[in-house]
């Protein structure tokens, strides 16, 4: 696809369909303002909000004005109804989300406020997931323009989605360093990846002391176009077999970092849709992720205003 300038950042690429596939969680978010201790009963606060990588990228894709729908598993339960709803209240289309017997997933975040905190992450239904389970998602995978996967699909499933997908672009993003492995056996020929440096030192098993251009480059000898690479306040490095671009993270305030990754991958799905380059994809991710981190929301609503600002 032929790559534009970085004065075409409105381009209509509306009526090309986005299928998102992975992750539709709910996120449980403790924190306190008392002295952290194990073993005690804290004062503090507990939040539920949608969550989950790949519902994550559908809203923040919808906000951008791209038909998107997502295929996921869910518990028939309250949270996965809630879930749903909110979801589908977003834009995102849910139709095709399956009902499992399984309870929904969880992402579980907890810690002192302004400090460190620890996250479990149970992708319930997700986990479950074989190959066959995939049938019923088949016509929405064939219609798609545009075809991203979550690592929360165990790696059979991640198989069977890549043969499904065999001739639509495929967009790639690590959940975490632990999954990431899950879609090694899936990089070649995809069109991006996303993941942050640990996710890619996972996936590679290379030394944790090389840089992100030794990294990006050993992660697209595996027979990925392009691969996006957040690296925290480092920014966001952009390869692809002819170029390498670190854009510098925006200086915001951060109130909530959860959801940053999602919406970098929101935006290098568009912009690969949009033919946009490195230099301009990671501007753009760069204001996505500033965008997200200074909301307590996953998928603030200001993700809307991204390609006018």
């Amino acid at each position: 696809m032929a790559e534009r300038g970085a004065g075409d950042r409105s381009i209509d690429v509306a009526r090309q369909r986005v299928v998102v596939v992975g992750g539709g969680l709910v996120d449980l978010r403790a924190t306190t303002r008392a002295p952290w201790a194990s073993g005690r009963s804290l004062p503090g606060s507990v939040r539920l909000r949608p969550g989950g990588a790949a519902r994550n990228v559908a809203v923040n894709l919808a906000r951008l004005g791209h038909p998107v729908a997502l295929l996921s598993s869910v518990g028939a339960d309250v949270l996965g109804e809630w879930l749903l709803a909110q979801t589908s209240q977003a834009g995102v289309d849910v139709t095709h989300v399956m009902s499992s017997a399984h309870r929904t997933g969880l992402f579980v975040t907890v810690g002192p406020e302004g400090g460190d905190t620890w996250s479990i992450a149970d992708a319930g239904p997700l986990e479950t997931l074989e190959p066959s389970d995939l049938a019923p998602w088949a016509a929405a995978i064939a219609g798609a323009a545009v075809i991203v996967a979550d690592a929360n699909l165990p790696e059979a499933a991640q198989r069977a989605l890549a043969a499904q997908a065999s001739s639509i672009p495929r967009v790639l993003l690590a959940t975490s360093p632990q999954k990431a492995i899950r879609l090694r056996p899936v990089l070649a020929g995809a069109a991006v990846l996303v993941c942050n440096r640990d996710e890619a030192l996972a996936m590679t098993g290379l030394p944790a002391t090389l840089g992100w251009q030794a990294l990006g480059t050993a992660l697209l000898t595996e027979g990925i176009e392009r691969v996006v690479l957040t690296l925290g306040p480092a920014g966001i490095a952009v390869l692809t077999a002819d170029e390498a671009v670190l854009s510098p993270a925006v200086p915001v305030p951060v109130i909530d970092p959860l959801g940053a990754g999602d919406a970098v991958a929101a935006v290098a799905v568009h912009a690969h849709m949009a033919g946009l380059g490195p230099t301009e994809t990671g501007a753009l991710a760069a204001a996505a992720a500033a965008v997200v981190v200074q909301s307590d929301e996953a998928t603030p609503a200001g993700f809307a205003a991204l390609l006018t600002s």
